[in-house]
């Protein structure tokens, strides 16, 4: 089967390295780019940029799957990649999505990695697909439904950001462990109110992305996280570099509350903090919300 990446990024290039292990051929394509001969596309770009970029190449019959890799939620929709694609594609099309903890060199040079692969019903070519990037060291594990796995990639950027803070204030790992605690019981009530099934097999690419998008400089949103304990919001982006995902998925805090008919404590706190913009006042806003909270337990 022909298979072609969308991104040419880091991510979309970590990926690549772990089907070549499998001896598979793997091409790239950017938005600039006509395709319309692959038959397995998979998405390695930015969640902000997969609606244009899928505008711009050509998805034709010969498309039967597509392998989403991204993790955020689009800001003017608040919708997630699968349900973003769903939109831009109209013909039915094999989706997966392959999420989980894995930072890119670390893939790259063949550290042990875990990650999910979710999967709907009626996926006929789902032994075919794990064994695309199944390797010594990069092990996936099927789990079955998307919106799960999507979603909490998602916001697990988002509490990352908060994580970042509060190294970037000076607390240690305590205060990491708890604010990921509280990350994990406010997605966990969020899966509930939405009446979201999750897979126990998710676990990897839910609780153990979420747990290593919180504890490393590695994680671009942590990083954003710990420069807006000092500097402006435009200043702290401008320092990263890089996509934050984390930082556009905020946008649908309040969708997300309005839908679930439930308070998100944790997220309305960093989204304060950036509404704010003034990093004089980060410091007092945290000890606030731990007051908060500590009231609340």
């Amino acid at each position: 089967m022909k298979i072609k990446i969308l991104g040419k990024g880091v991510w979309g290039g970590a990926v690549a390295s772990v089907i070549k292990k499998n001896n598979t051929t793997i091409s790239f394509i950017d938005r600039e780019e006509y395709s319309d001969d692959q038959e397995i596309l998979i998405i390695a770009v930015p969640v902000q940029s997969i609606r244009s970029s899928l505008q711009y190449i050509s998805l034709k019959s010969n498309t039967k799957i597509i392998i989403n890799t991204s993790k955020g939620i689009e800001r003017e929709s608040h919708l997630l990649p699968y349900q973003i694609i769903k939109e831009v594609i109209k013909e039915h099309i094999e989706y997966y999505a392959l999420l989980g903890p894995s930072f890119a060199q670390e893939v790259i040079t063949e550290m042990p990695t875990v990650v999910n692969l979710g999967y709907n019903g009626n996926c006929s070519h789902l032994s075919e697909i794990l064994n695309l990037f199944h390797t010594d060291f990069f092990i996936v594990r099927p789990a079955k439904g998307v919106e799960a796995l999507e979603l909490s990639g998602a916001f697990k950027n988002m509490y990352a950001l908060i994580c970042g803070l509060s190294e970037g204030l000076g607390y240690g790992v305590n205060t990491r462990v708890a604010l990921i605690v509280m990350a994990m019981e406010e997605i966990s009530e969020l899966f509930k109110k939405l009446n979201i099934i999750v897979d126990p097999a998710a676990t990897i690419g839910m609780t153990g992305d979420l747990i290593l998008t919180c504890n490393s400089s590695e994680s671009r949103n942590y990083t954003l996280g710990k420069y807006l304990a000092k500097f402006k919001v435009e200043e702290s982006i401008t320092r990263v570099g890089s996509t934050t995902e984390g930082y556009h998925s905020l946008a649908s805090v309040e969708y997300f509350e309005q839908k679930a008919k439930m308070n998100l404590k944790v997220l309305r706190f960093i989204r304060s903090v950036i509404d704010k913009n003034d990093p004089s006042q980060v410091r007092g806003m945290f000890l606030e919300f731990v007051k908060k909270i500590n009231q609340s337990i």
